[in-house]
């Protein structure tokens, strides 16, 4: 599907730098990679981009199995369960500039809050909340990791880590599931994933060599950047889709 060299090396270039974020901070790979990827071709959301934080999260999750406190993550994937099966109903029932819009600007309302007088506390109600909305966004925009990143930012980096794999490694296959029930991964879709499988491994390679250098101070404010670099990706997406609709 790759025809020409530069694109796929761009292609490459990101999901691997997606990947050692993701592997350092517990999420990253959809924000990183998704805006690259989507300028490539279109198709690359949602489907590839899941397919590819499965893969990750599945290696994070043996890394750092050791440091899992599975009765949290439970609690979140409750959440994003329902999410998930939210956001397949809404593919068919909404517009979708309805709901990228609403969840855009709450992922940058709760980034506001978290530097203002609120803070985002750890707490079993947050994480519900947060494994919701990431549920209903990663499975309708691909990109489900900054509500959940938000609860997890005063964390401790490794519990994050662990915690992040594993509720990604379970969130992106019933997602995955449900889009492929309904209808929504194609064939073109599966051929845009595979060669850039081997960017995922080297990412996750490249992680292992910076991890001493990434300090857990690094977190909240790599959180809020990137919460709202990806917000204004989805904005600036939807904003494209909708004038180029009304173009046509």
């Amino acid at each position: 599907m790759f025809n020409d060299p530069l694109l796929f090396s761009l292609a490459f270039i990101a999901v691997m730098l997606g990947a050692t974020l993701q592997s350092l901070a517990g999420f990253g790979i959809a924000v990183i990679a998704a805006p690259v990827l989507v300028l490539i071709d279109p198709d690359f959301l949602a489907a590839p981009i899941l397919l590819f934080g499965c893969l990750l999260s599945l290696l994070n999750t043996l890394r750092y199995r050791k440091k899992l406190q599975i009765h949290k993550t439970k609690i979140t994937l409750w959440g994003r369960m329902v999410g998930s099966v939210v956001g397949i109903l809404l593919l068919g029932l909404l517009a979708p500039q309805f709901f990228a819009v609403s969840f855009a600007l709450l992922v940058m309302l709760s980034v506001a809050m978290t530097y203002r007088q609120f803070e985002i506390t750890h707490s079993p109600r947050n994480l519900m909340i947060a494994g919701f909305f990431s549920g209903v966004m990663g499975t309708t925009t691909g990109v489900g990791g900054p509500p959940i990143a938000l609860v997890y930012q005063n964390s401790s980096l490794v519990s994050a880590r662990a915690e992040l794999g594993l509720f990604f490694l379970i969130g992106t296959i019933v997602s995955l599931v449900l889009l492929a029930l309904g209808g929504h991964i194609s064939a073109k879709q599966l051929q845009l994933t595979w060669p850039l499988v081997p960017a995922i491994f080297v990412g996750f390679a490249l992680s292992t060599l910076l991890e001493q250098h990434f300090k857990p101070h690094y977190l909240k404010p790599l959180i809020a950047v990137l919460s709202v670099i990806s917000s204004v990706m989805i904005l600036v997406k939807t904003l494209t889709n909708t004038l180029a609709s009304n173009t046509i």
